[in-house]
């Protein structure tokens, strides 16, 4: 799906893939909301590409545009969580590893950014709009302006479906191979 995706962001994204491969394929998505096993990071982030996939496509049959773009979805959910599998590394403000606690989600934003910059990731101010408000708009809801753009919401959906809807699955035990 990393191919759908415009360059260069495309190659970008798959050299980040390529060079933490392991650690996606090992690491959890949360610590226990959704995906919590082995491997669940990797599995919530091609999950939610492919439900973007399929809602992108079933969104365009209706004929009624959208303002952004299948490559759009994609990469906003593929980065959407990017700082996940190091949030037990990084946890001071200058990102030196600690072992415990939390830190707000603007120093995760802070060391998103940093990532992007060091991979060459190039985003949009709809980009950085989807990825801000991905999980929601919080305390920043408001009812006067749209915080939100139309691809956070998208991209919400697709967050919320697989982080709440399917948050349990694949399973091992489970049939389904996708």
């Amino acid at each position: 799906m990393l191919g759908l995706i415009e360059s260069p962001n495309n190659l970008a994204c798959a050299r980040l893939l390529r060079e933490h491969r392991l650690l996606f394929e090992q690491l959890p998505a949360s610590r226990h909301n959704h995906h919590n096993w082995p491997g669940g990071y990797i599995d919530h982030v091609t999950e939610g590409m492919n439900f973007g996939r399929h809602l992108f496509a079933f969104e365009q049959s209706l004929g009624r545009p959208m303002p952004f773009s299948l490559s759009d979805v994609l990469l906003v959910f593929f980065l959407h969580g990017l700082e996940k599998p190091w949030r037990d590394l990084v946890y001071t403000s200058e990102f030196t590893p600690r072992k415990t606690g939390y830190l707000p989600e603007s120093a995760f934003q802070k060391y998103r950014a940093k990532m992007f910059t060091e991979y060459g990731i190039i985003l949009t101010s709809e980009h950085e709009n989807a990825l801000r408000y991905v999980k929601g708009e919080g305390a920043e809801r408001l009812s006067t302006i749209r915080v939100m753009n139309e691809l956070a919401g998208f991209c919400h959906i697709i967050d919320e479906w697989s982080g709440r809807v399917r948050h349990n699955y694949p399973k091992d035990d489970d049939e389904w191979t996708g």
